[in-house]
């Protein structure tokens, strides 16, 4: 039957926002580089004033409260890192990339510097260029967009969408050993290969400890983490857990979502 209506609209809303503050960063960026409010407002369609008034000072500050827009740049430099990595350990060079992408050589190193915010398109491409999985970058894009949502996925894919979440910020903390994060994040190496795997996922306490561990932002994965408890409790009744049990996080065993 697919999605609920409210959830469908939900979605509209989150997509609409995710868009304009897309285009918000796009018209930030190109105003530091020196584009003028009548070369912004060319490319828009717009007048030189409207331009102005949809992206001045006071409308980023409402789609982008001060300390949202500090995080987002750190989001930014975090999937520009993931990125980065991909392209040293891979096999493909620079210009390689670009070409096989279709991305602009002078745009990509700006990507890859994190001083230039990829197109989901250009983000999709470029990971699978690179030999990476764009699922496990997505929740770095829409963290560096300014908006993380709870996943719209049936009830089993949450579990895969939280741990796609979670190899991307560990990719882009350069892939540190599990054995170092088992000291942060108070969980078993063997738990958080299980997790990184998609196999497991454990209280969100602990949750939080990995991401902390791995540079993230707490509030990104938060929501994710949610999504994975109410599909517990669609699967197994309140009250109930459907998370692989083990003994450095204590739940009991019943399966992943």
């Amino acid at each position: 039957m697919g999605l609920p209506l409210a959830t469908r609209l939900e979605l509209a809303d989150s997509l609409l926002l995710s868009s304009e503050r897309y285009a918000a960063i796009t018209v930030t960026e190109a105003r530091r580089c020196g584009a003028s409010w009548e070369e912004v407002a060319r490319a828009a369609g717009l007048t030189a004033a409207q331009a102005g008034a949809r992206w001045d000072e006071a409308a980023l500050r409402t789609l982008f409260p001060a300390q949202k827009f500090r995080d987002r740049r750190a989001a930014q430099q975090r999937l520009s890192d993931a990125l980065a990595y991909l392209q040293i350990d891979s096999a493909v060079s620079v210009d390689e990339a670009a070409e096989r992408t279709g991305i602009d050589l002078a745009r990509l190193m700006q990507i890859l510097e994190g001083s230039c915010l990829p197109t989901w398109p250009e983000t999709y491409t470029l990971a699978g260029v690179l030999g990476g999985r764009a699922e496990d970058v997505r929740v770095l894009w829409e963290s560096a967009c300014g908006t993380v949502r709870s996943p719209a996925l049936p009830t089993l894919g949450a579990t895969s969408y939280l741990a796609a979440a979670l190899r991307g910020l560990h990719l882009s903390a350069g892939l540190p050993a599990v054995q170092r994060l088992s000291g942060e994040a108070l969980l078993s190496p063997e738990c958080l290969s299980e997790v990184l795997a998609g196999h497991h996922v454990p209280p969100w306490p602990a949750t939080a400890r990995l991401v902390c561990a791995l540079k993230g932002c707490v509030e990104d994965f938060e929501p994710l983490w949610q999504a994975v408890e109410q599909a517990s409790a669609e699967l197994y009744g309140s009250g109930s857990s459907g998370y692989m049990g083990c003994a450095s996080c204590g739940r009991s065993s019943r399966g992943a979502l």
